[in-house]
C-alpha cells in the first residue's frame, strides 16, 4: 500500500525526531535493514523539501528541521510521490453503455476507501506516529506486567 520511498522517509523522520544529534544514513540503514543507497536518495528528497538538514564531516549526518507536530503525513506522502515521479491515481468510473457496470460499484467502493485513507493520513502528524511508536515500545517493555496501554491509531487523539 505504501511505497518504499514513503516507508524509508517515515522511518528516517522517526529516527531523526527521536534524536537530538545528527544521525548518519548508514546508522539509520543498519538499524532498520534498509538499503543505504536508496535511503540516501530519500534523504536527499527530504532535504529538498526542507524537512531535514545535512551536515558533512566525521560528526555529520542528518537532523530534523521542523517540529514533528508540523509534518503532516498526507502532505509527506504526496510530496514524495511527486519527487519520485510516481503518480497518485484515483480510479474513475468505467463508462458503460446502457447501464451501470459491476466494476463501477467496485471502483466506487475503492474510491471511498482511498478517501478514508487520505482523511486518516491527513489528520496524522509525525508527532502522532512518534507517540504511537513510544507507546508500542513501552507496551513491549512491559509485557511481563499486567499493565494495559491504550493503543489508539495515530491521529485519534
Amino acid at each position: 500500500m505504501f511505497s518504499t520511498t514513503f516507508r524509508y522517509a517515515l522511518i528516517s523522520l522517526l529516527e531523526l525526531a527521536g534524536d537530538e544529534q545528527t544521525l548518519q544514513a548508514g546508522i539509520i540503514a543498519r538499524r532498520h535493514g534498509l538499503s543505504v543507497h536508496y535511503l540516501a536518495v530519500v534523504l536527499r528528497d527530504l532535504r529538498r523539501q526542507g524537512l531535514i538538514d545535512s551536515q558533512k564531516g566525521n560528526r555529520g549526518g542528518y537532523r530534523l528541521l521542523r517540529p514533528a507536530e508540523e509534518i503532516n503525513l498526507l502532505h509527506l506522502y504526496r510530496s514524495l510521490a511527486g519527487a519520485s515521479g510516481e503518480e497518485e491515481t484515483s480510479p474513475g468510473m468505467p463508462e458503460v453503455e446502457g447501464g451501470r457496470s459491476r466494476l463501477g460499484g467496485a471502483q466506487g467502493w475503492l474510491q471511498q476507501q482511498a478517501d478514508r485513507w487520505a482523511t486518516d493520513l491527513g489528520s496524522t502528524t509525525l508527532a502522532d506516529v512518534c507517540r504511537w511508536d513510544e507507546a508500542l515500545a513501552n507496551t513491549t517493555a512491559n509485557t511481563t506486567s499486567n499493565t494495559t496501554v491504550n493503543m489508539t491509531r495515530p491521529g485519534d487523539g
